[in-house]
């Protein structure tokens, strides 16, 4: 019987963390960290499907726009001058537009992950969503130094390797996007008891 305490997270290696040949790595620490792989593929996501994996909605735009402004105003750098705008709605579509493009122009390595507070684990062990300032030990700060400023320069997104769910309800949505039920699995690792009792 499934533990209450525990959840399930999705995660998917980009085509940059694809063709840097960093799967094995990634699951590796996953793995390690003590995260069951209940369900895994590779495939070549089309723009139907990111289009409803990446939200399109007023507040998630305008997140993505005002990261992407307060990145540039860090480095004092017009905002306007380079992206034609500095409204953030308006940023966050280009944005989310590079993001998709990007995302379905190559393979990528899906996986659901099940374990005890497993959003905030992968989360922890994946590091901050901006590679520039992922802590070292991290798999963006191990494998990643790219910036918004730098990508948003060249009109693409930052290539930060990696995405995994923010949220129960984050997970809850993605999942059945990349996994239907009969490409999960139930089992148990050989070394469940030892770690949780």
């Amino acid at each position: 019987m499934k533990e209450i305490r525990e959840e399930r997270t999705l995660v998917f290696l980009k085509p940059d963390g694809v063709q840097r040949a960093l799967i094995g790595e990634v699951l590796r620490r996953l793995e390690r960290a003590g995260l069951k792989v209940i369900g895994m593929k590779m495939v070549r996501p089309g723009r139907q499907l990111l289009e409803r994996h990446y939200p399109s909605d007023e507040g998630f735009l305008r997140t993505l726009g005002g990261k992407t402004k307060d990145a540039f105003a860090t480095y004092g750098m017009d905002v306007k001058r380079e992206t034609g705008t500095d409204d953030p709605l308006e940023i966050g579509r280009q944005v989310r537009g590079w993001l998709i493009d990007y995302v379905s122009s190559g393979p990528v390595a899906a996986f659901v992950l099940e374990g005890i507070h497993a959003i905030t684990a992968v989360r922890k062990l994946v590091g901050d969503t901006l590679p520039y300032r992922a802590a070292p030990g991290t798999i963006r700060g191990d494998f990643s130094i790219d910036s918004p400023t730098v990508a948003n320069l060249m009109k693409r997104p930052v290539r930060n390797l990696i995405h995994a769910s923010g949220s129960v309800e984050e997970a809850a949505l993605e999942i059945p996007l990349w996994f239907n039920e009969r490409e999960l699995y139930e089992y148990e690792r050989a070394d469940q008891r030892a770690m949780f009792g």
